[in-house]
């Protein structure tokens, strides 16, 4: 492992984005490793656009001035939205983390915030956590207070039931029963759970009555969501490392991938028809099990400020509406209007310190009350759905699409 000390002092342990992060929903990320022990095969992080230098699983960068920095950073925002916690590139609870201790510290200071007013709510920030270690459980007291406060999300990678296949794929993560376990203890916490079901391997685990098991038993555990997916491959690294894996354990499978993957594609995916049955024989399995694949309304405005919670809606609602063959293009309009316009307010807010820390939250209130945020949309339909869920409060029920 690599010590990694701020190249400047003026380095921050936040990353802030314009807008709410597609995948977590977060407005701010931290992470206090780089690269993964759990050495996952298939893990896209081993690819070159991720710039992670060495051996992926082995030279793993430590940020051991993250939680200190992060103590100071939280006692001077002005913006209050989710914090994710993890990424593509790494697991907060990788292996060296028992010995390390750097995300327990990191919780420990979100836990501890004090309560002040901040932009569309109060601290401490709710987090979202990714990982598919079940390491996290001995930090669950302290999931609990800042559930209790704030709001936590839990997002458990789990790409299968068979530990047979976890064993070949991922050597150094949890095995599959532990990481069931992490889903079913905080639910029973009282804990939002989320799983991230990818990626399916072709050949190994896509077939429907594995993917039904496994959809299956994550419902069973009252899991609030799945976001279920299929394998990327990026040239390079992490496609060249699948290669190895599946000449040394499923020399069977060669020709299949090389037939799916043999585009190249940049972003790794595999040939449309194999991508396209995929999803259709995922989206039958959910449907039946009425299992959604995305956060929920009433929890994603647990973790959002109202004029993010918009912004994060609208995507929503796109991916809801073309599941159902129905035309999209005036809605994704309207929300890149409107995307466009919520960058251009809180890019203001942040560079005008002397407004107040409820500015931006005031700017989406009187924008409505005005008509402005109408006129933005450029969409009746939308605009007055958008008062409905900002002036009085209602959510999106996912299955029907209808308000209440």
């Amino acid at each position: 492992m690599t010590d990694l000390a701020p190249t400047d002092p003026r380095q921050h342990a936040l990353r802030r984005a314009s807008l709410p992060d597609a995948f977590t929903y977060a407005l701010y990320a931290c992470s206090p490793y780089r690269g993964c022990g759990h050495g996952c095969l298939y893990c896209d992080g081993r690819a070159e656009k991720y710039y992670v230098e060495g051996d992926f699983a082995r030279d793993i960068v430590t940020r051991p001035w993250l939680p200190d920095a992060l103590a100071r950073e939280l006692t001077t925002l002005r913006e209050w939205g989710a914090l994710a916690l993890g990424s593509g590139v790494t697991d907060i609870y990788q292996p060296c983390e028992r010995s390390e201790l750097l995300t327990r510290r990191i919780v420990e200071v979100v836990a501890d915030m004090p309560d002040r007013t901040v932009a569309g709510g109060v601290a401490p920030l709710p987090v979202v956590v990714l990982t598919k270690s079940a390491l996290i459980l001995r930090d669950l007291d302290l999931w609990a207070r800042i559930d209790a406060r704030a709001g936590v999300l839990v997002l458990v990678s789990i790409t299968t039931l068979d530990d047979a296949v976890r064993r070949v794929f991922e050597p150094g993560a949890s095995p599959v029963g532990e990481r069931l376990e992490v889903l079913r203890a905080f639910r029973a916490a009282g804990i939002a759970t989320g799983a991230l079901a990818m990626p399916f391997l072709p050949g190994v685990t896509d077939d429907p009555t594995s993917i039904a098991a496994l959809l299956e038993a994550l419902a069973g555990l009252g899991t609030t969501f799945v976001m279920p997916g299929g394998l990327t491959l990026r040239p390079g690294r992490q496609k060249e490392c699948v290669e190895r894996l599946l000449a040394a354990h499923y020399p069977d499978l060669v020709a299949l991938y090389a037939r799916l993957y043999g585009e190249d594609r940049a972003s790794g995916s595999p040939v449309f028809g194999y991508q396209a049955r995929l999803e259709r024989e995922i989206r039958s399995i959910r449907h039946r099990l009425h299992l959604p694949r995305q956060v929920p309304h009433p929890l994603l405005r647990r973790l959002l400020a109202p004029h993010d919670e918009l912004w994060v809606l609208f995507s929503q609602m796109r991916e809801l509406y073309a599941e159902r063959g129905v035309d999209t293009r005036r809605l994704s309009e309207a929300s890149n209007r409107y995307g466009t316009w919520l960058k251009t307010m809180r890019t203001t807010f942040r560079r005008r310190r002397t407004l107040p820390a409820t500015w931006l939250g005031e700017r989406f209130g009187t924008a409505i009350e005005t008509g402005e945020l109408a006129q933005v949309l450029a969409n009746d339909k939308l605009a007055r759905f958008t008062e409905r869920v900002a002036r009085d409060r209602l959510v999106l029920d996912h299955e029907t699409l209808a308000l209440r």
